[in-house]
């Protein structure tokens, strides 16, 4: 007969080897009334009360495997999991902007499917399957990606991201009187979800050569060009917005600013640099 004490070391035994793999796993998130969302994740070798969850925003391509393959190496090693969220575009053309609105800045009539709270339910999810005791995860966000991280930061209710990393965002909502989603006009936030955005580890990441004006993922939208005519222009510019922003209302400001000279816009080198900030302290 078992012990209670052996059953519990019996059940540890039993989980840790569930765990004994470092290949992309799936699953259909099905748990809202949304449409469904296909998760890919890995799993360390080891999931124990200090394991993290690093959530990694594919682009506009979507090639959410492409995005998550840059990781699986540098994590192998590491106490973390990584999940890969995919937006199909039939059904969440507009995941960028959570969807609520256009790259057009039309604002969309029907926010059913709005994505505000997205990752808490993922996070949520992944708490509960492997019984994680962290109440913290991290965002990796490139291109379109990290317009879904910082429109998430600022307008979900979600206060659980410890650190993001944004790369090369086409466009950005402002902290500005300009409309949504453009900027923050007809979106109102209160001043503490300001300070808990401005106060998060985030590593904002632009490429001096990310400059191409008819690059042809680039939003050329009226809005998007008020912005700047590229990305590494519309970065700066968003960059001294929120430190201006900051400086005005007196709220802390947290975030570092990197820009990596020969870099244009490249998935790979862009993680490149992510990795070593986002996987900092999760050794076993």
């Amino acid at each position: 007969m078992l012990t209670k004490k052996s059953l519990i070391y019996f059940l540890f035994l039993f989980f840790s080897n569930e765990f004994l793999s470092d290949s992309v796993d799936k699953v259909t998130y099905a748990s809202w009334n949304k449409p469904d969302v296909e998760i890919l994740y890995v799993l360390p070798k080891e999931i124990n009360e200090n394991t993290k969850v690093l959530f990694i925003i594919h682009g506009n391509s979507r090639d959410v495997e492409k995005y998550l393959n840059q990781w699986i190496e540098p994590s192998k090693d590491k106490n973390v999991i990584l999940v890969a969220p995919y937006f199909d575009k039939v059904s969440y053309p507009n995941f960028a902007t959570l969807q609520m609105a256009t790259s057009s800045g039309k604002i969309l009539k029907d926010q059913s499917n709005n994505l505000k709270n997205s990752l808490s339910s993922f996070f949520s999810y992944f708490k509960s399957k492997y019984n994680l005791s962290s109440s913290s995860y991290s965002i990796f966000g490139f291109s379109a990606g990290s317009q879904f991280t910082h429109r998430y930061m600022l307008f979900s209710d979600d206060k659980q991201i410890d650190k993001a990393v944004l790369g090369s965002a086409g466009w950005y909502t402002f902290l500005n009187n300009e409309p949504f989603p453009y900027g923050m006009r007809n979106m109102p936030i209160d001043r503490d979800r300001y300070e808990w955005f401005l106060s998060r580890q985030v590593l904002f990441i632009l490429g001096a050569k990310d400059n191409d004006p008819n690059h042809e993922s680039l939003n050329n939208s009226i809005g998007a060009r008020k912005q700047g005519t590229n990305r590494f222009d519309r970065g700066t510019s968003y960059f001294k917005n929120i430190v201006n922003f900051s400086e005005k209302n007196k709220i802390p400001f947290r975030w570092r600013y990197k820009v990596i000279s020969n870099l244009d816009h490249n998935t790979t080198i862009m993680s490149q640099n992510a990795i070593p900030f986002l996987l900092e302290g999760l050794d076993y």
